[in-house]
């Protein structure tokens, strides 16, 4: 019985982690191309995002997870930023700013940096296939990382990961 039981159970050790909802996962570095919109309407890319570690993090305000995470991801820009991190919020409402705004000013957000990628456009050159998630991008415009649901924002185990993909110093 128990050798049946382990013949059943070893293919499936076999098979590659697979990750939970608002997990971390590495990707072998790749180059990215996108662009969202600032306020003025003027387009922005990876390259004038670019910081030690750059979080690009697909929200909706229609999107209740992403409103309950929100408050914590502008704790995380208001805490993470003085070690070069910086986190672009990048909306995917139809509405535009007007519904951008009234949701920042309803969770009280004041840190992060907002963008509006009205089209989807940017979204889709990502593979963005749910809300939220969030690309994680090095200084060289790569994509390094990804986080597909909730992030751990305040959890330190969850930043120490994050640190880890910042190069040190210089």
């Amino acid at each position: 019985m128990i050798t049946r039981r382990l013949l059943l159970a070893a293919p499936l050790a076999l098979l590659p982690r697979l990750a939970h909802a608002g997990d971390l996962v590495d990707e072998t570095p790749r180059p990215i191309d996108f662009s969202v919109r600032d306020r003025d309407g003027r387009a922005v890319g990876p390259r004038d995002l670019s910081a030690r570690l750059t979080l690009v993090h697909f929200w909706a305000s229609w999107c209740g997870s992403c409103r309950v995470e929100f408050p914590a991801l502008d704790a995380f820009q208001r805490e993470m930023g003085r070690e070069g991190v910086k986190v672009a919020a990048v909306s995917l409402d139809r509405l535009g700013w007007d519904a951008i705004d009234r949701t920042v000013e309803k969770l009280a957000i004041r840190d992060l940096a907002l963008f509006h990628d009205p089209n989807r456009d940017a979204a889709r050159a990502l593979d963005v296939v749910g809300l939220p998630t969030t690309v994680v991008m090095d200084r060289d415009a790569r994509e390094i990382g990804r986080i597909t649901g909730q992030g751990a924002w305040d959890d330190p185990t969850f930043r120490d990961r994050l640190r880890a993909l910042m190069p040190t110093p210089s």
